[in-house]
Protein backbone atom coordinates (compact mmCIF):
# COMPACT_ATOMS: atom_id res chain seq x y z
CA UNK A 1 0.00 0.00 0.00
CA UNK A 2 1.32 3.41 -0.89
CA UNK A 3 2.30 5.68 1.99
CA UNK A 4 -0.61 8.12 1.42
CA UNK A 5 -3.21 5.38 1.05
CA UNK A 6 -3.72 5.08 4.77
CA UNK A 7 -4.56 8.77 5.11
CA UNK A 8 -6.99 8.69 2.18
CA UNK A 9 -8.77 5.66 3.57
CA UNK A 10 -8.88 7.20 7.03
CA UNK A 11 -10.30 10.42 5.70
CA UNK A 12 -12.99 8.53 3.77
CA UNK A 13 -13.90 6.55 6.87
CA UNK A 14 -14.06 9.74 8.93
CA UNK A 15 -16.40 11.44 6.51
CA UNK A 16 -18.54 8.31 6.24
CA UNK A 17 -18.97 8.34 10.00
CA UNK A 18 -19.89 12.03 10.16
CA UNK A 19 -23.33 12.50 11.76
CA UNK A 20 -26.10 13.39 9.33
CA UNK A 21 -26.86 16.64 11.14
CA UNK A 22 -23.31 17.80 10.54
CA UNK A 23 -23.20 16.73 6.89
CA UNK A 24 -25.93 19.23 6.10
CA UNK A 25 -25.19 22.90 5.71
CA UNK A 26 -24.95 24.39 9.18
CA UNK A 27 -23.93 27.91 8.25
CA UNK A 28 -25.51 30.05 10.96
CA UNK A 29 -25.42 33.80 10.86
CA UNK A 30 -26.90 36.13 13.48
CA UNK A 31 -30.65 36.21 12.90
CA UNK A 32 -31.83 39.54 11.55
CA UNK A 33 -35.46 38.92 12.46
CA UNK A 34 -37.24 39.06 15.79
CA UNK A 35 -40.74 37.58 15.97
CA UNK A 36 -42.16 36.87 19.44
CA UNK A 37 -44.76 34.46 18.05
CA UNK A 38 -42.12 32.42 16.20
CA UNK A 39 -39.80 32.56 19.20
CA UNK A 40 -42.58 31.24 21.44
CA UNK A 41 -43.14 28.31 19.06
CA UNK A 42 -39.42 27.50 18.96
CA UNK A 43 -39.25 27.52 22.74
CA UNK A 44 -42.32 25.33 23.03
CA UNK A 45 -44.41 28.01 24.78
CA UNK A 46 -48.14 28.37 24.14
CA UNK A 47 -48.60 30.50 21.03
CA UNK A 48 -51.02 33.41 20.96
CA UNK A 49 -52.14 36.35 18.93
CA UNK A 50 -50.65 39.82 18.96
CA UNK A 51 -51.58 43.14 17.49
CA UNK A 52 -49.81 44.07 14.26
CA UNK A 53 -48.89 47.13 12.33
CA UNK A 54 -47.78 47.56 8.74
CA UNK A 55 -45.96 50.88 9.11
CA UNK A 56 -42.39 51.05 7.87
CA UNK A 57 -39.47 52.76 9.58
CA UNK A 58 -36.08 53.84 8.36
CA UNK A 59 -33.26 56.03 9.48
CA UNK A 60 -34.14 59.65 8.60
CA UNK A 61 -31.79 61.81 6.61
CA UNK A 62 -30.52 65.11 8.02
CA UNK A 63 -33.04 67.11 5.99
CA UNK A 64 -35.87 64.87 7.17
CA UNK A 65 -34.55 65.09 10.72
CA UNK A 66 -34.64 68.90 10.56
CA UNK A 67 -38.18 68.76 9.22
CA UNK A 68 -39.20 66.44 12.05
CA UNK A 69 -37.70 68.78 14.65
CA UNK A 70 -39.74 71.68 13.28
CA UNK A 71 -43.00 69.77 13.78
CA UNK A 72 -44.70 68.88 17.06
CA UNK A 73 -43.35 65.60 18.38
CA UNK A 74 -45.75 62.69 17.97
CA UNK A 75 -45.73 59.90 20.55
CA UNK A 76 -45.11 57.05 18.09
CA UNK A 77 -42.46 59.05 16.20
CA UNK A 78 -40.57 59.69 19.44
CA UNK A 79 -40.58 55.99 20.28
CA UNK A 80 -39.33 55.01 16.82
CA UNK A 81 -36.54 57.60 16.98
CA UNK A 82 -35.44 56.41 20.41
CA UNK A 83 -35.29 52.70 19.60
CA UNK A 84 -33.48 53.44 16.35
CA UNK A 85 -30.44 54.82 18.17
CA UNK A 86 -30.44 53.73 21.80
CA UNK A 87 -27.10 52.07 22.66
CA UNK A 88 -28.62 49.51 25.04
CA UNK A 89 -30.47 47.94 22.10
CA UNK A 90 -27.27 47.89 20.03
CA UNK A 91 -25.54 46.21 22.98
CA UNK A 92 -28.21 43.50 23.15
CA UNK A 93 -28.02 42.93 19.38
CA UNK A 94 -24.22 42.62 19.51
CA UNK A 95 -24.56 40.08 22.30
CA UNK A 96 -27.01 38.17 20.12
CA UNK A 97 -24.36 37.95 17.40
CA UNK A 98 -21.92 36.66 20.00
CA UNK A 99 -24.35 33.97 21.14
CA UNK A 100 -24.94 32.94 17.51
CA UNK A 101 -21.21 32.33 17.19
CA UNK A 102 -21.45 29.95 20.13
CA UNK A 103 -23.75 27.71 18.08
CA UNK A 104 -21.05 27.44 15.41
CA UNK A 105 -18.53 26.45 18.06
CA UNK A 106 -20.84 23.74 19.42
CA UNK A 107 -21.62 22.34 15.97
CA UNK A 108 -17.93 22.06 15.22
CA UNK A 109 -18.00 18.93 17.38
CA UNK A 110 -19.70 17.09 14.51
CA UNK A 111 -16.72 17.64 12.19
CA UNK A 112 -13.26 16.09 12.02
CA UNK A 113 -10.54 17.71 14.06
CA UNK A 114 -7.35 17.96 11.99
CA UNK A 115 -3.99 18.87 13.49
CA UNK A 116 -0.58 19.43 11.93
CA UNK A 117 2.67 19.72 13.80
CA UNK A 118 6.43 19.84 13.53
CA UNK A 119 8.80 18.79 16.28
CA UNK A 120 12.53 18.67 16.79
CA UNK A 121 14.54 16.87 19.40
CA UNK A 122 17.17 14.36 20.30
CA UNK A 123 16.45 10.73 19.56
CA UNK A 124 18.41 7.64 20.40
CA UNK A 125 17.12 4.68 18.43
CA UNK A 126 19.72 2.28 19.71
CA UNK A 127 20.79 -0.90 17.91
CA UNK A 128 23.26 -1.36 15.09
CA UNK A 129 21.08 -2.27 12.13
CA UNK A 130 20.90 -0.38 8.85
CA UNK A 131 19.25 3.01 9.03
CA UNK A 132 19.62 3.13 12.77
CA UNK A 133 21.56 5.83 14.46
CA UNK A 134 21.59 8.59 16.90
CA UNK A 135 21.25 12.36 16.45
CA UNK A 136 18.94 15.35 16.10
CA UNK A 137 15.96 15.22 13.78
CA UNK A 138 12.72 16.89 12.67
CA UNK A 139 9.43 15.02 12.89
CA UNK A 140 6.37 16.22 10.93
CA UNK A 141 3.03 14.90 12.15
CA UNK A 142 -0.62 15.05 11.10
CA UNK A 143 -3.66 13.72 12.94
CA UNK A 144 -7.38 13.49 12.30
CA UNK A 145 -10.02 12.68 14.89
CA UNK A 146 -13.68 12.19 14.05
CA UNK A 147 -16.37 11.65 16.65
CA UNK A 148 -18.65 8.84 15.47
CA UNK A 149 -21.12 8.54 18.35
CA UNK A 150 -21.23 10.22 21.74
CA UNK A 151 -24.75 9.53 23.11
CA UNK A 152 -25.78 13.17 22.64
CA UNK A 153 -22.86 15.15 24.04
CA UNK A 154 -22.41 17.36 20.97
CA UNK A 155 -26.12 17.60 20.19
CA UNK A 156 -26.74 18.70 23.78
CA UNK A 157 -24.11 21.42 23.44
CA UNK A 158 -25.75 22.59 20.19
CA UNK A 159 -29.19 22.66 21.82
CA UNK A 160 -27.81 24.62 24.74
CA UNK A 161 -26.17 27.18 22.46
CA UNK A 162 -29.32 27.54 20.36
CA UNK A 163 -31.40 28.06 23.51
CA UNK A 164 -28.97 30.77 24.59
CA UNK A 165 -29.51 32.45 21.21
CA UNK A 166 -33.28 32.30 21.72
CA UNK A 167 -32.84 33.76 25.18
CA UNK A 168 -30.82 36.66 23.82
CA UNK A 169 -33.46 37.29 21.18
CA UNK A 170 -35.98 37.65 24.01
CA UNK A 171 -33.56 40.01 25.76
CA UNK A 172 -33.40 42.17 22.62
CA UNK A 173 -37.20 42.29 22.53
CA UNK A 174 -37.28 43.17 26.22
CA UNK A 175 -34.77 45.98 25.72
CA UNK A 176 -36.72 47.39 22.78
CA UNK A 177 -39.89 47.33 24.87
CA UNK A 178 -38.09 48.99 27.79
CA UNK A 179 -36.75 51.85 25.66
CA UNK A 180 -40.15 52.27 23.99
CA UNK A 181 -41.90 52.51 27.35
CA UNK A 182 -39.32 54.91 28.79
CA UNK A 183 -39.69 57.16 25.75
CA UNK A 184 -43.47 57.05 25.82
CA UNK A 185 -43.45 57.95 29.51
CA UNK A 186 -41.05 60.83 28.80
CA UNK A 187 -43.32 62.14 26.02
CA UNK A 188 -46.39 61.97 28.27
CA UNK A 189 -44.50 63.74 31.07
CA UNK A 190 -43.28 66.48 28.73
CA UNK A 191 -46.82 66.94 27.38
CA UNK A 192 -48.13 67.12 30.96
CA UNK A 193 -45.87 70.04 31.88
CA UNK A 194 -46.42 71.65 28.49
CA UNK A 195 -50.17 71.66 29.18
CA UNK A 196 -49.69 72.81 32.78
CA UNK A 197 -47.42 75.61 31.57
CA UNK A 198 -50.15 76.79 29.18
CA UNK A 199 -52.68 76.73 32.04
CA UNK A 200 -50.28 78.60 34.32
CA UNK A 201 -49.74 81.20 31.59
CA UNK A 202 -53.49 81.64 31.24
CA UNK A 203 -53.74 82.06 35.01
CA UNK A 204 -51.14 84.84 34.96
CA UNK A 205 -53.01 86.65 32.20
CA UNK A 206 -56.35 86.24 33.97
CA UNK A 207 -55.06 87.55 37.29
CA UNK A 208 -53.26 90.43 35.53
CA UNK A 209 -56.59 91.33 33.97
CA UNK A 210 -58.18 91.38 37.42
CA UNK A 211 -55.29 93.58 38.64
CA UNK A 212 -55.88 96.02 35.79
CA UNK A 213 -59.59 96.19 36.63
CA UNK A 214 -58.80 96.72 40.34
CA UNK A 215 -56.41 99.60 39.52
CA UNK A 216 -59.01 101.31 37.33
CA UNK A 217 -61.64 100.98 40.06
CA UNK A 218 -59.22 102.26 42.70
CA UNK A 219 -58.31 105.29 40.57
CA UNK A 220 -62.00 106.00 40.04
CA UNK A 221 -62.66 105.78 43.78
CA UNK A 222 -64.98 102.81 43.35
CA UNK A 223 -62.81 100.57 45.53
CA UNK A 224 -60.04 100.85 48.09
CA UNK A 225 -56.31 100.67 47.38
CA UNK A 226 -56.26 97.30 49.06
CA UNK A 227 -57.82 95.68 45.99
CA UNK A 228 -54.81 96.30 43.69
CA UNK A 229 -52.45 95.13 46.43
CA UNK A 230 -54.33 91.87 46.86
CA UNK A 231 -54.42 91.38 43.08
CA UNK A 232 -50.65 92.06 42.79
CA UNK A 233 -49.98 89.40 45.40
CA UNK A 234 -51.97 86.87 43.38
CA UNK A 235 -50.16 87.89 40.18
CA UNK A 236 -46.77 87.25 41.78
CA UNK A 237 -47.97 83.89 43.06
CA UNK A 238 -49.22 82.95 39.59
CA UNK A 239 -45.90 83.99 38.03
CA UNK A 240 -43.95 81.91 40.57
CA UNK A 241 -46.14 78.91 39.74
CA UNK A 242 -45.48 79.47 36.03
CA UNK A 243 -41.71 79.53 36.62
CA UNK A 244 -41.90 76.30 38.59
CA UNK A 245 -43.89 74.54 35.88
CA UNK A 246 -41.48 75.81 33.20
CA UNK A 247 -38.58 74.38 35.21
CA UNK A 248 -40.29 70.99 35.34
CA UNK A 249 -41.01 71.25 31.61
CA UNK A 250 -37.33 71.94 30.89
CA UNK A 251 -36.31 68.91 32.97
CA UNK A 252 -38.75 66.65 31.13
CA UNK A 253 -37.51 67.96 27.78
CA UNK A 254 -33.92 67.18 28.75
CA UNK A 255 -34.91 63.62 29.63
CA UNK A 256 -36.70 63.32 26.31
CA UNK A 257 -33.68 64.72 24.46
CA UNK A 258 -31.47 62.08 26.07
CA UNK A 259 -33.71 59.31 24.78
CA UNK A 260 -34.03 60.84 21.31
CA UNK A 261 -30.30 61.41 20.99
CA UNK A 262 -30.69 65.12 20.22
CA UNK A 263 -32.68 68.21 21.04
CA UNK A 264 -36.39 67.55 21.37
CA UNK A 265 -38.82 69.52 19.16
CA UNK A 266 -40.23 72.68 20.70
CA UNK A 267 -43.72 71.22 21.08
CA UNK A 268 -45.18 67.85 21.87
CA UNK A 269 -48.19 66.97 19.72
CA UNK A 270 -51.53 66.11 21.38
CA UNK A 271 -51.55 62.56 22.65
CA UNK A 272 -53.13 60.15 20.12
CA UNK A 273 -56.71 59.66 21.26
CA UNK A 274 -57.45 57.45 18.27
CA UNK A 275 -54.79 54.95 19.30
CA UNK A 276 -56.02 55.15 22.87
CA UNK A 277 -59.51 54.23 21.74
CA UNK A 278 -58.10 51.14 19.97
CA UNK A 279 -56.38 49.92 23.14
CA UNK A 280 -58.38 47.06 24.64
CA UNK A 281 -57.98 46.72 28.38
CA UNK A 282 -60.94 44.39 28.88
CA UNK A 283 -59.16 41.33 27.48
CA UNK A 284 -56.72 39.08 29.28
CA UNK A 285 -53.20 39.52 27.88
CA UNK A 286 -51.39 36.66 26.12
CA UNK A 287 -48.45 36.18 28.47
CA UNK A 288 -46.71 33.63 26.24
CA UNK A 289 -45.39 36.43 24.02
CA UNK A 290 -43.99 38.58 26.83
CA UNK A 291 -40.18 38.98 26.68
CA UNK A 292 -39.82 38.05 30.36
CA UNK A 293 -41.75 34.82 29.80
CA UNK A 294 -39.78 34.05 26.64
CA UNK A 295 -36.53 34.67 28.52
CA UNK A 296 -37.52 32.31 31.32
CA UNK A 297 -38.68 29.70 28.79
CA UNK A 298 -35.30 29.92 27.06
CA UNK A 299 -33.59 29.48 30.44
CA UNK A 300 -35.60 26.29 30.86
CA UNK A 301 -34.42 25.05 27.48
CA UNK A 302 -30.81 25.85 28.41
CA UNK A 303 -31.18 23.90 31.65
CA UNK A 304 -32.81 20.97 29.83
CA UNK A 305 -29.90 20.84 27.37
CA UNK A 306 -27.44 20.96 30.28
CA UNK A 307 -29.27 18.03 31.86
CA UNK A 308 -29.04 16.01 28.63
CA UNK A 309 -25.34 16.78 28.38
CA UNK A 310 -24.74 15.81 32.00
CA UNK A 311 -26.50 12.47 31.49
CA UNK A 312 -24.57 11.85 28.26
CA UNK A 313 -21.27 12.25 30.15
CA UNK A 314 -22.00 8.91 31.82
CA UNK A 315 -21.68 7.09 28.49
CA UNK A 316 -18.60 6.52 26.30
CA UNK A 317 -17.61 8.31 23.13
CA UNK A 318 -16.69 6.40 19.99
CA UNK A 319 -14.22 8.13 17.69
CA UNK A 320 -11.98 7.38 14.74
CA UNK A 321 -8.39 8.60 15.15
CA UNK A 322 -5.92 8.70 12.26
CA UNK A 323 -2.35 9.87 12.63
CA UNK A 324 0.78 9.96 10.52
CA UNK A 325 4.31 11.21 11.15
CA UNK A 326 7.46 11.40 9.07
CA UNK A 327 11.04 12.06 10.06
CA UNK A 328 12.28 15.00 8.03
CA UNK A 329 15.83 14.35 9.18
CA UNK A 330 17.24 11.71 11.44
CA UNK A 331 15.46 8.61 12.68
CA UNK A 332 11.69 8.18 13.10
CA UNK A 333 11.32 6.89 16.69
CA UNK A 334 8.21 4.87 15.73
CA UNK A 335 9.79 2.90 12.83
CA UNK A 336 13.43 3.23 13.79
CA UNK A 337 14.12 4.17 10.18
CA UNK A 338 15.95 7.18 8.92
CA UNK A 339 13.44 9.53 7.25
CA UNK A 340 10.86 6.90 8.04
CA UNK A 341 7.06 7.36 8.00
CA UNK A 342 4.51 5.92 10.42
CA UNK A 343 0.67 5.64 10.16
CA UNK A 344 -2.01 4.62 12.62
CA UNK A 345 -5.78 4.16 12.23
CA UNK A 346 -7.68 3.44 15.44
CA UNK A 347 -11.23 3.21 16.70
CA UNK A 348 -11.28 4.61 20.23
CA UNK A 349 -13.94 4.10 22.85
CA UNK A 350 -13.35 6.41 25.77
CA UNK A 351 -15.34 7.04 28.91
CA UNK A 352 -14.78 8.78 32.22
CA UNK A 353 -15.22 6.09 34.86
CA UNK A 354 -14.85 8.28 37.93
CA UNK A 355 -14.64 12.03 38.39
CA UNK A 356 -15.13 12.37 42.11
CA UNK A 357 -18.92 12.57 41.80
CA UNK A 358 -18.81 15.46 39.33
CA UNK A 359 -21.20 13.86 36.83
CA UNK A 360 -23.89 13.18 39.42
CA UNK A 361 -23.48 16.72 40.74
CA UNK A 362 -23.90 18.11 37.23
CA UNK A 363 -27.12 16.14 36.78
CA UNK A 364 -28.51 17.39 40.09
CA UNK A 365 -27.48 20.95 39.28
CA UNK A 366 -29.09 20.89 35.82
CA UNK A 367 -32.29 19.35 37.21
CA UNK A 368 -32.54 22.11 39.81
CA UNK A 369 -31.82 24.76 37.19
CA UNK A 370 -34.63 23.46 34.99
CA UNK A 371 -37.08 23.49 37.88
CA UNK A 372 -36.00 27.03 38.82
CA UNK A 373 -36.57 28.16 35.24
CA UNK A 374 -40.09 26.70 35.33
CA UNK A 375 -40.79 28.70 38.46
CA UNK A 376 -39.47 31.86 36.78
CA UNK A 377 -41.91 31.27 33.92
CA UNK A 378 -44.80 31.06 36.38
CA UNK A 379 -43.50 34.12 38.24
CA UNK A 380 -43.26 36.16 35.04
CA UNK A 381 -46.81 35.21 34.07
CA UNK A 382 -48.07 35.98 37.57
CA UNK A 383 -46.36 39.39 37.72
CA UNK A 384 -47.59 40.33 34.25
CA UNK A 385 -51.17 39.43 35.11
CA UNK A 386 -51.06 41.26 38.42
CA UNK A 387 -49.54 44.37 36.89
CA UNK A 388 -52.03 44.36 34.02
CA UNK A 389 -55.00 44.09 36.39
CA UNK A 390 -53.69 46.89 38.60
CA UNK A 391 -53.10 49.22 35.65
CA UNK A 392 -56.50 48.33 34.20
CA UNK A 393 -58.12 49.56 37.41
CA UNK A 394 -56.01 52.73 37.32
CA UNK A 395 -57.20 53.42 33.77
CA UNK A 396 -60.84 52.88 34.74
CA UNK A 397 -60.50 55.10 37.81
CA UNK A 398 -58.85 57.93 35.89
CA UNK A 399 -61.51 57.81 33.19
CA UNK A 400 -64.24 58.09 35.83
CA UNK A 401 -62.54 61.07 37.54
CA UNK A 402 -62.17 62.90 34.25
CA UNK A 403 -65.94 63.21 33.88
CA UNK A 404 -66.32 64.68 37.38
CA UNK A 405 -63.45 67.14 36.88
CA UNK A 406 -64.82 68.32 33.54
CA UNK A 407 -68.16 69.14 35.19
CA UNK A 408 -66.35 70.90 38.06
CA UNK A 409 -64.34 73.00 35.65
CA UNK A 410 -67.50 73.99 33.75
CA UNK A 411 -69.38 75.06 36.89
CA UNK A 412 -66.43 77.02 38.28
CA UNK A 413 -66.05 78.78 34.93
CA UNK A 414 -69.66 79.94 35.09
CA UNK A 415 -69.16 81.17 38.66
CA UNK A 416 -66.00 83.06 37.66
CA UNK A 417 -67.81 84.85 34.82
CA UNK A 418 -70.60 85.82 37.24
CA UNK A 419 -68.12 87.08 39.84
CA UNK A 420 -66.37 89.25 37.22
CA UNK A 421 -69.64 90.94 36.35
CA UNK A 422 -70.58 91.39 40.00
CA UNK A 423 -67.15 92.83 40.90
CA UNK A 424 -67.43 95.32 38.08
CA UNK A 425 -70.81 96.36 39.47
CA UNK A 426 -69.38 96.56 43.01
CA UNK A 427 -71.53 93.80 44.47
CA UNK A 428 -68.73 91.25 44.87
CA UNK A 429 -65.37 91.58 46.64
CA UNK A 430 -62.08 91.19 44.81
CA UNK A 431 -61.16 88.24 47.03
CA UNK A 432 -64.15 86.32 45.70
CA UNK A 433 -63.06 87.03 42.13
CA UNK A 434 -59.40 86.15 42.81
CA UNK A 435 -60.41 82.93 44.53
CA UNK A 436 -62.66 82.03 41.60
CA UNK A 437 -59.79 82.65 39.17
CA UNK A 438 -57.52 80.45 41.25
CA UNK A 439 -60.14 77.73 41.52
CA UNK A 440 -60.85 77.55 37.81
CA UNK A 441 -57.17 77.24 36.95
CA UNK A 442 -56.68 74.70 39.71
CA UNK A 443 -59.59 72.72 38.25
CA UNK A 444 -57.98 72.91 34.83
CA UNK A 445 -54.63 71.75 36.26
CA UNK A 446 -56.33 68.89 38.12
CA UNK A 447 -58.08 67.80 34.94
CA UNK A 448 -54.82 67.79 32.98
CA UNK A 449 -53.06 65.91 35.77
CA UNK A 450 -55.69 63.16 35.79
CA UNK A 451 -55.68 63.03 31.99
CA UNK A 452 -51.94 62.43 31.98
CA UNK A 453 -52.22 59.98 34.87
CA UNK A 454 -54.62 58.11 32.61
CA UNK A 455 -52.06 58.13 29.82
CA UNK A 456 -49.28 56.97 32.13
CA UNK A 457 -51.50 54.07 33.21
CA UNK A 458 -52.17 53.26 29.56
CA UNK A 459 -48.45 53.31 28.78
CA UNK A 460 -47.81 51.03 31.74
CA UNK A 461 -50.57 48.64 30.64
CA UNK A 462 -49.18 48.55 27.11
CA UNK A 463 -45.73 47.68 28.46
CA UNK A 464 -47.03 45.11 30.94
CA UNK A 465 -49.01 43.27 28.26
CA UNK A 466 -46.30 43.38 25.57
CA UNK A 467 -48.31 45.50 23.13
CA UNK A 468 -45.73 48.26 22.81
CA UNK A 469 -44.30 47.21 19.44
CA UNK A 470 -47.77 47.03 17.91
CA UNK A 471 -49.10 50.19 19.60
CA UNK A 472 -46.14 52.38 18.61
CA UNK A 473 -45.90 51.02 15.06
CA UNK A 474 -42.67 49.06 15.48
CA UNK A 475 -43.95 45.74 14.12
CA UNK A 476 -42.87 45.03 10.53
CA UNK A 477 -40.14 47.68 10.77
CA UNK A 478 -36.36 47.49 11.05
CA UNK A 479 -34.73 48.58 14.31
CA UNK A 480 -30.95 48.90 14.24
CA UNK A 481 -30.70 46.23 11.54
CA UNK A 482 -33.18 43.85 13.19
CA UNK A 483 -36.54 43.25 11.49
CA UNK A 484 -39.36 43.17 14.03
CA UNK A 485 -42.27 40.87 13.27
CA UNK A 486 -45.44 40.18 15.30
Amino acid sequence: MKPGTHLCAAAWLALAGLPAAAQESVELKPSRQLAPSALARELGARSGSALSSTSQASQPSQALQAEQDSKPLELADAVRRAVARHPSIADAIATLAQQSGGVEVARAGYYPQVKLGMGAGLNNSGGSGAGRGRGNGLLASASLSQMLYDFGKVSGAVEQSEAQVRRQQAVVLRQIDAVAQQTAEAVVRAHRYQSLAAIAQEQVKAVEKVLETARLRAKSGLSTKADPLQAESRVESARANLLQVKSLLAQSRERLATLLGGAAPALVAPLPQQLASELRIDQAPDTSLLPDVLTAEADRRVAAAQLDMAKAQRYPTLSLDVSANKAMGGVNPSTMERNGMHHTVMFNLSSAIYQGGAMDAQVRSATAAEEAARMRIDTARLNAGDQARSLREQVAGAQARLGVLAERRRSIGEARDLYREQYTLGTRSILDLLNAEQEIHQAAADQEAVLHDLWESRIGYIGATGQGRAFYGLDNTTVQGMELLP
